[in-house]
Protein backbone atom coordinates (compact mmCIF):
# COMPACT_ATOMS: atom_id res chain seq x y z
CA UNK A 1 0.00 0.00 0.00
CA UNK A 2 1.45 3.45 -1.10
CA UNK A 3 1.04 5.96 1.56
CA UNK A 4 2.51 9.90 0.77
CA UNK A 5 2.64 12.38 3.37
CA UNK A 6 4.27 15.77 3.35
CA UNK A 7 5.39 18.08 6.65
CA UNK A 8 8.05 20.48 7.62
CA UNK A 9 11.03 19.41 10.28
CA UNK A 10 12.40 22.24 12.25
CA UNK A 11 16.04 22.08 12.52
CA UNK A 12 17.31 25.10 13.85
CA UNK A 13 19.02 28.40 13.11
CA UNK A 14 15.09 29.18 12.03
CA UNK A 15 15.21 26.18 9.10
CA UNK A 16 11.88 24.40 8.33
CA UNK A 17 12.46 21.12 5.69
CA UNK A 18 9.84 20.51 3.72
CA UNK A 19 10.13 16.48 3.46
CA UNK A 20 7.66 14.20 1.32
CA UNK A 21 7.65 10.48 1.90
CA UNK A 22 6.14 8.48 -0.87
CA UNK A 23 5.79 4.86 -1.60
CA UNK A 24 5.40 1.45 1.17
CA UNK A 25 6.07 2.48 4.70
CA UNK A 26 6.97 -1.04 5.34
CA UNK A 27 8.92 -1.23 2.63
CA UNK A 28 13.04 -0.66 2.47
CA UNK A 29 13.96 2.76 2.92
CA UNK A 30 15.25 5.00 0.44
CA UNK A 31 16.75 8.99 1.03
CA UNK A 32 16.74 11.08 -2.17
CA UNK A 33 18.66 13.89 -2.59
CA UNK A 34 18.29 16.53 -4.79
CA UNK A 35 21.50 18.73 -6.62
CA UNK A 36 21.92 22.28 -6.73
CA UNK A 37 22.66 23.09 -4.21
CA UNK A 38 19.14 24.82 -4.26
CA UNK A 39 16.78 23.12 -6.31
CA UNK A 40 14.86 21.20 -4.07
CA UNK A 41 13.23 17.61 -5.14
CA UNK A 42 11.39 17.58 -8.61
CA UNK A 43 7.86 15.67 -8.35
CA UNK A 44 9.31 13.38 -11.45
CA UNK A 45 11.64 12.19 -8.57
CA UNK A 46 9.38 8.97 -7.71
CA UNK A 47 8.80 8.18 -10.77
CA UNK A 48 13.27 6.92 -11.13
CA UNK A 49 11.83 4.13 -7.70
CA UNK A 50 9.95 1.45 -6.69
CA UNK A 51 7.20 2.86 -4.66
CA UNK A 52 5.82 -0.53 -4.46
CA UNK A 53 8.39 -2.06 -2.23
CA UNK A 54 10.71 1.22 -1.26
CA UNK A 55 9.69 4.10 1.25
CA UNK A 56 10.91 6.98 -0.25
CA UNK A 57 12.25 10.14 1.73
CA UNK A 58 12.32 13.11 -0.42
CA UNK A 59 13.64 16.47 1.90
CA UNK A 60 14.46 19.81 0.02
CA UNK A 61 17.86 21.09 1.81
CA UNK A 62 17.89 24.30 3.48
CA UNK A 63 16.74 27.18 2.13
CA UNK A 64 15.83 25.27 -1.10
CA UNK A 65 12.54 24.19 -2.69
CA UNK A 66 9.84 24.41 -0.02
CA UNK A 67 11.98 24.54 2.66
CA UNK A 68 11.63 27.84 4.92
CA UNK A 69 12.67 30.93 4.88
CA UNK A 70 13.00 30.47 1.37
CA UNK A 71 17.15 30.63 -0.29
CA UNK A 72 18.01 31.79 3.26
CA UNK A 73 21.79 31.62 3.45
CA UNK A 74 22.07 32.07 7.43
CA UNK A 75 23.60 28.63 8.91
CA UNK A 76 23.48 26.83 5.27
CA UNK A 77 27.02 25.22 4.78
CA UNK A 78 27.09 21.10 4.22
CA UNK A 79 27.56 20.27 8.01
CA UNK A 80 24.45 21.78 8.46
CA UNK A 81 23.12 19.56 5.78
CA UNK A 82 24.65 16.73 7.17
CA UNK A 83 23.32 17.37 10.70
CA UNK A 84 19.84 17.77 8.88
CA UNK A 85 20.10 14.35 7.14
CA UNK A 86 20.65 12.68 10.62
CA UNK A 87 18.04 14.57 12.51
CA UNK A 88 15.92 13.05 9.87
CA UNK A 89 16.44 10.02 9.87
CA UNK A 90 16.30 10.11 13.62
CA UNK A 91 12.65 11.66 13.01
CA UNK A 92 11.19 9.07 11.18
CA UNK A 93 12.26 6.50 13.49
CA UNK A 94 15.10 4.67 10.39
CA UNK A 95 17.72 2.32 11.38
CA UNK A 96 19.54 2.24 8.20
CA UNK A 97 18.57 3.71 4.55
CA UNK A 98 19.84 3.52 1.17
CA UNK A 99 21.27 6.83 0.26
CA UNK A 100 20.61 8.07 -3.45
CA UNK A 101 21.19 11.55 -5.45
CA UNK A 102 22.05 13.09 -8.30
CA UNK A 103 24.77 15.35 -9.06
CA UNK A 104 25.21 17.87 -5.70
CA UNK A 105 22.80 14.83 -4.46
CA UNK A 106 25.67 12.58 -5.24
CA UNK A 107 28.40 15.14 -3.26
CA UNK A 108 25.78 15.13 -0.65
CA UNK A 109 25.22 11.89 0.07
CA UNK A 110 28.95 10.71 0.29
CA UNK A 111 29.60 13.35 2.95
CA UNK A 112 26.56 12.20 5.04
CA UNK A 113 27.74 8.34 4.02
CA UNK A 114 31.33 9.39 5.59
CA UNK A 115 29.90 11.35 8.78
CA UNK A 116 26.78 8.17 9.80
CA UNK A 117 28.41 5.40 7.79
CA UNK A 118 26.51 2.69 10.28
CA UNK A 119 23.39 4.45 9.11
CA UNK A 120 23.56 3.84 5.13
CA UNK A 121 23.08 0.70 3.81
CA UNK A 122 24.42 1.54 0.11
CA UNK A 123 24.82 4.79 -2.32
CA UNK A 124 22.98 4.64 -5.40
CA UNK A 125 24.93 7.70 -6.89
CA UNK A 126 24.24 10.08 -10.57
CA UNK A 127 26.17 12.31 -12.08
CA UNK A 128 29.08 13.22 -9.10
CA UNK A 129 29.77 16.57 -8.91
CA UNK A 130 33.98 17.48 -7.81
CA UNK A 131 33.05 20.54 -5.30
CA UNK A 132 36.24 22.52 -6.34
CA UNK A 133 36.12 26.22 -7.56
CA UNK A 134 38.25 25.16 -10.82
CA UNK A 135 35.63 23.19 -12.20
CA UNK A 136 32.66 25.09 -11.37
CA UNK A 137 34.88 28.34 -13.19
CA UNK A 138 35.25 25.31 -15.84
CA UNK A 139 31.76 24.94 -15.91
CA UNK A 140 30.88 28.79 -16.50
CA UNK A 141 33.21 28.92 -19.08
CA UNK A 142 34.20 32.47 -20.38
CA UNK A 143 30.81 33.34 -21.42
CA UNK A 144 29.83 34.32 -17.39
CA UNK A 145 31.59 34.87 -14.27
CA UNK A 146 30.15 33.06 -10.57
CA UNK A 147 31.43 36.41 -8.65
CA UNK A 148 30.03 38.35 -11.68
CA UNK A 149 26.43 36.82 -11.04
CA UNK A 150 26.29 36.65 -7.58
CA UNK A 151 26.85 40.06 -7.22
CA UNK A 152 23.79 40.85 -9.58
CA UNK A 153 21.67 38.38 -7.92
CA UNK A 154 21.97 40.32 -4.55
CA UNK A 155 21.14 43.81 -6.45
CA UNK A 156 19.07 45.91 -5.00
CA UNK A 157 17.07 46.77 -8.29
CA UNK A 158 15.00 43.41 -8.87
CA UNK A 159 15.44 44.07 -12.91
CA UNK A 160 19.33 43.10 -12.28
CA UNK A 161 18.60 40.03 -10.51
CA UNK A 162 16.23 38.41 -12.51
CA UNK A 163 18.72 39.02 -15.79
CA UNK A 164 21.37 37.50 -13.83
CA UNK A 165 19.31 34.73 -13.17
CA UNK A 166 17.82 34.27 -16.47
CA UNK A 167 21.61 34.13 -17.84
CA UNK A 168 22.43 31.51 -15.63
CA UNK A 169 18.83 29.11 -15.94
CA UNK A 170 19.47 29.44 -19.77
CA UNK A 171 23.42 28.67 -19.77
CA UNK A 172 22.51 25.77 -17.68
CA UNK A 173 20.20 24.27 -19.08
CA UNK A 174 21.96 24.45 -22.50
CA UNK A 175 24.97 22.54 -20.63
CA UNK A 176 22.61 20.17 -19.19
CA UNK A 177 21.22 18.83 -22.56
CA UNK A 178 17.80 18.30 -21.40
CA UNK A 179 15.13 16.33 -22.88
CA UNK A 180 12.42 18.09 -22.37
CA UNK A 181 10.88 21.91 -23.34
CA UNK A 182 10.93 23.90 -20.48
CA UNK A 183 9.10 27.48 -21.37
CA UNK A 184 10.93 30.57 -20.75
CA UNK A 185 10.12 31.87 -17.02
CA UNK A 186 7.71 34.36 -16.10
CA UNK A 187 8.95 36.95 -13.46
CA UNK A 188 7.04 35.21 -10.85
CA UNK A 189 9.20 32.15 -11.64
CA UNK A 190 12.48 34.01 -12.04
CA UNK A 191 11.70 35.50 -8.75
CA UNK A 192 12.17 31.83 -7.47
CA UNK A 193 15.35 31.38 -9.75
CA UNK A 194 16.93 34.54 -7.82
CA UNK A 195 16.20 32.62 -4.51
CA UNK A 196 17.87 29.33 -5.81
CA UNK A 197 20.83 30.55 -6.91
CA UNK A 198 21.77 33.25 -4.71
CA UNK A 199 21.93 29.96 -2.37
CA UNK A 200 24.01 28.38 -4.92
CA UNK A 201 26.63 30.63 -5.34
CA UNK A 202 26.48 30.61 -1.57
CA UNK A 203 27.66 26.82 -1.61
CA UNK A 204 29.63 27.85 -5.12
CA UNK A 205 31.88 30.18 -3.84
CA UNK A 206 32.98 28.04 -0.70
CA UNK A 207 34.01 24.54 -2.76
CA UNK A 208 30.41 23.91 -1.07
CA UNK A 209 31.97 24.12 2.31
CA UNK A 210 33.75 20.79 1.68
CA UNK A 211 36.65 21.13 -1.14
CA UNK A 212 38.00 18.72 -3.57
CA UNK A 213 40.48 17.38 -0.93
CA UNK A 214 38.17 17.25 1.86
CA UNK A 215 35.59 15.31 -0.26
CA UNK A 216 37.97 13.35 -1.76
CA UNK A 217 38.92 12.16 2.33
CA UNK A 218 35.41 11.68 2.67
CA UNK A 219 35.15 9.18 -0.15
CA UNK A 220 38.17 7.30 0.84
CA UNK A 221 36.43 6.63 4.34
CA UNK A 222 34.07 4.79 2.56
CA UNK A 223 35.53 0.88 2.20
CA UNK A 224 32.89 -1.54 2.81
CA UNK A 225 30.08 0.70 1.79
CA UNK A 226 28.53 -0.53 -1.72
CA UNK A 227 28.57 2.44 -3.85
CA UNK A 228 27.44 2.46 -7.73
CA UNK A 229 27.91 5.29 -9.93
CA UNK A 230 26.43 6.00 -12.95
CA UNK A 231 27.72 8.12 -15.25
CA UNK A 232 26.45 10.03 -19.02
CA UNK A 233 29.36 10.24 -21.03
CA UNK A 234 28.32 13.53 -22.96
CA UNK A 235 27.83 15.07 -19.33
CA UNK A 236 29.02 18.63 -19.67
CA UNK A 237 27.55 19.91 -15.96
CA UNK A 238 29.56 16.90 -14.33
CA UNK A 239 32.27 15.99 -16.89
CA UNK A 240 33.31 12.44 -17.33
CA UNK A 241 36.01 12.99 -15.64
CA UNK A 242 34.84 13.64 -11.87
CA UNK A 243 33.05 9.87 -12.01
CA UNK A 244 36.50 8.85 -13.05
CA UNK A 245 38.11 10.21 -9.95
CA UNK A 246 35.71 10.06 -7.14
CA UNK A 247 35.55 6.25 -8.58
CA UNK A 248 39.40 6.08 -8.04
CA UNK A 249 39.15 7.45 -4.34
CA UNK A 250 35.56 4.87 -3.32
CA UNK A 251 36.92 1.87 -2.95
CA UNK A 252 34.99 -1.17 -4.01
CA UNK A 253 32.97 1.19 -6.13
CA UNK A 254 30.86 0.14 -9.69
CA UNK A 255 31.16 2.83 -12.03
CA UNK A 256 28.34 2.64 -14.90
CA UNK A 257 28.85 4.32 -18.20
CA UNK A 258 25.66 5.88 -19.98
CA UNK A 259 26.76 6.49 -23.54
CA UNK A 260 24.51 8.87 -25.70
CA UNK A 261 23.53 11.21 -22.50
CA UNK A 262 24.61 14.51 -20.63
CA UNK A 263 23.24 15.66 -17.49
CA UNK A 264 19.39 15.21 -17.64
CA UNK A 265 18.36 12.12 -14.98
CA UNK A 266 14.98 12.20 -17.12
CA UNK A 267 16.78 11.07 -20.54
CA UNK A 268 15.70 7.48 -21.60
CA UNK A 269 19.12 5.80 -21.05
CA UNK A 270 20.06 7.43 -17.88
CA UNK A 271 16.38 6.65 -16.15
CA UNK A 272 17.04 2.35 -17.74
CA UNK A 273 20.85 2.35 -16.58
CA UNK A 274 19.67 3.99 -12.55
CA UNK A 275 16.61 1.51 -12.32
CA UNK A 276 19.26 -1.27 -13.44
CA UNK A 277 21.96 -0.08 -10.76
CA UNK A 278 18.73 0.99 -8.08
CA UNK A 279 17.92 -3.65 -8.34
CA UNK A 280 21.56 -4.42 -8.86
CA UNK A 281 22.85 -2.37 -5.86
CA UNK A 282 20.44 -4.93 -3.81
Amino acid sequence: MSVDACFFLPVGDGHRLWVETRGNPAGEPVLVLHGGPGSGCSPRFPALYDGARQWLVLPDQRGAGRSEPAGERTANTTAHLIADLEALRLHLGIARWRVTGGSWGATVAIAYAAAHRDAVIDLVLRSVFVPSRARVDAFFGSALSLDGLAADLDHIDPAVARAAALAWWRHELGMAAATAVVASPDDGALDRLVLKYRLQAHYLQAECFLGEAAFFAACSRLAGVPVSLIHGREDRVCPPDSAVAVHARLPGSRLVWVEGCAHDPFHPAMQAAWRAALLSAE
